[in-house]
């Protein structure tokens, strides 16, 4: 499996992430997991999303690490794949180690597969994430070397660094232990951490020169010129390496840097026609949200356009093509991407919305009403499903609808604000105006600023 970093994924998902973190912060938990399960289901190589997730479990589970019993190690075993088995499918046990961590986060059978079936598919950072469980349970030499190993081998000398530190003070005269502080050592000064327990860290040494250089060609660039001057390198890697699907994430996203959206889909298509991409899922939605980013800028740019020549009848009318084109990419797009997976709730919420907003009532109505079964859109999908039934003249099960998504939100989030307006809406057109007042002071109490509530409240007053 590849790597996915979280900066790589839909911007929209990214939202939902930083939303989870917040809503950690803030006493939510609960929908902090729910969140990023959703999320990791469709982006299981990122690391930084299950980081996030294994947050959330701990707090919202309240469990704390306690000291593993002989018995619970002596059945260990049972509960975990073996080597051969994790290797002809990772990703099942790692589904099925989340799904106990949820339960449970310091679960040690649970935390051992996820490190099985994380070596299983080369995913080294999540080995060490495993292994810092397994650690904070069983803090034997043996796990805090596998951490520092795992953490080696995913070439992340911080993390390393952080965890053989830990290891020595708890074991100070360890031998092996302070070998591996000595190969860290190593790795921190070449700035390459890949390594094994049986790599000759003398070895590595001779090799800095080459580690420095590899390390010069992995650097994420960040600006135009480094992303220009990359983008023939990359190339002229593909030519020698035409199945080395990291090196067309490179250059799709070298294309993405300096705003030439075409090439970065072009490299995407390229690089779903090689043997690995041909199975990687993410590949397709990335062709999906670069082709959407790629008209967002063209509708961005012929806005200002427009808006510094008002008088350009061409300008506006490419405009307006633009944005209807953009609408029917997407709706046709996410059309498909709902024929392919068709149990995907989150792909249908998104069809839901997008009919919705191409008049297509019954549509919507029924994508949406699917799409309740994604925890993490399932308010949206209740709100959305509410206006559906309001567009359509239904206002009796808008109302009901809406006051069931209601109920079951406790904190006067931004959604549930959304939700409550809609139901007052759905009041006031239904003749039902003592109602409709009553949702509005609700709102009003918490944000009296939110829509025009005030100009509603302050007009019922007078």
């Amino acid at each position: 499996m590849e790597k996915v970093l979280l900066s790589e994924i839909d911007p929209r998902e990214q939202k939902q992430i930083a939303a989870a973190e917040n809503a950690i912060k803030k006493g939510n938990a609960p929908f902090a997991v729910e969140t990023c399960q959703a999320v990791l289901a469709r982006h299981p190589s990122c690391i930084e999303i299950r980081r996030i997730l294994r947050l959330a479990q701990k707090v919202a589970t309240g469990k704390r690490p306690t000291q593993a019993s002989g018995l619970s190690k002596l059945f260990l075993s049972f509960g975990v794949p073996s080597k051969s088995a994790a290797e002809k499918n990772p990703e099942k046990y790692l589904i099925e180690a989340e799904k106990k961590l949820s339960v449970n986060p310091y679960d040690l059978a649970a935390n051992k597969t996820l490190a099985v079936a994380g070596e299983a598919a080369g995913l080294w950072d999540i080995v060490a994430l495993a292994y810092e469980g397994i650690a904070e349970v069983d803090p034997t030499t043996e796990n805090f070397s596998k951490l520092v190993s795992a953490n080696l081998n995913d070439k992340n000398t911080p993390l390393a660094l952080k965890a053989v530190d830990a290891a020595l003070k708890r074991y100070p005269n360890n031998g092996d232990l302070q070998e591996l502080a000595r190969q860290v050592s190593v790795a921190q000064t070449m700035g390459n951490g890949q390594w094994d327990e049986k790599t000759d860290y003398r070895t590595k040494l001779a090799n800095t020169e080459k580690a420095r250089e590899l390390e010069q060609k992995s650097r994420v660039v960040s600006d135009v010129d480094s992303a220009s001057a990359e983008i023939p390198n990359i190339l002229a890697a593909i030519e020698k390496n035409p199945e080395d699907l990291q090196l067309y994430r490179d250059l799709a996203r070298n294309y993405r840097i300096i705003g030439d959206f075409d090439k970065a889909i072009e490299a995407v298509q390229n690089a779903r026609k090689t043997t690995n991409g041909k199975v990687d899922a993410t590949l397709e939605k990335q062709e999906y949200s670069l082709t959407i980013e790629g008209y967002e800028k063209r509708v961005k740019d012929t806005e200002a356009i427009v808006a510094n020549e008002p008088d350009n009848e061409e300008a506006k009318k490419n405009l307006a093509e633009l944005k209807k084109t953009l609408a029917a990419y997407q709706l046709q797009t996410i059309q498909t991407l709902v024929e392919k997976y068709p149990n995907d709730y989150n792909y249908r919420y998104e069809y839901g919305t997008k009919l919705l907003e191409a008049g297509d009532i019954n549509g919507a109505i029924r994508e949406l009403q699917l799409a309740q079964r994604a925890p993490k859109n399932r308010h949206n999908a209740m709100l959305n499903l509410g206006r559906a039934f309001i567009a359509g003249g239904k206002y009796d099960l808008a109302a009901d609808q809406l006051s069931a998504a209601k109920g079951e939100i406790t904190l006067m989030t931004d959604v549930k604000k959304d939700i409550i307006y809609e139901l007052a809406t759905a009041y006031e057109k239904s003749g039902k105006n003592a109602e409709a007042i009553a949702e509005y002071k609700t709102i009003y109490m918490a944000d009296a600023a939110y829509k025009d509530v005030s100009d509603k409240i302050n007009a019922a007053y007078r």
